[in-house]
């Protein structure tokens, strides 16, 4: 075996393990942005759905079109995953007199 083929013999395979660990370095670090991203999300959401829901409680009604936006913002909360927290703002802002 010449000198060629042994470093062919080792140089592809690591060329291609080189590669692997490239694109799974890539995926791994696209997947932790991800997360965070959606961390994120979520935690604008929280606030705003507070932020509202205590403007709204302490008022003692709400508008149809705030009801319709605080919706849509809950809904968005709850599908990323949002705790009790939120849920029970929600409850508490649903259960209001609609003026």
């Amino acid at each position: 075996m010449t000198l060629y083929q042994i470093l062919s013999a080792i140089g592809v395979p690591s060329l291609m393990g080189a590669i692997a660990l490239s694109i799974f370095n890539y995926i791994k670090s696209k997947s932790a942005s991800s997360r965070l991203i959606k961390e994120g999300v979520l935690a604008i959401l929280h606030n705003r759905i507070y932020t509202l829901g205590k403007q709204y409680i302490e008022q003692g009604h709400i508008s149809l079109e705030d009801m319709k936006d605080f919706e849509y913002l809950y809904d968005a909360y709850h599908n990323l995953g949002g705790n009790g927290t939120g849920t029970e703002i929600y409850e508490r802002v649903k259960n209001l007199p609609i003026r």
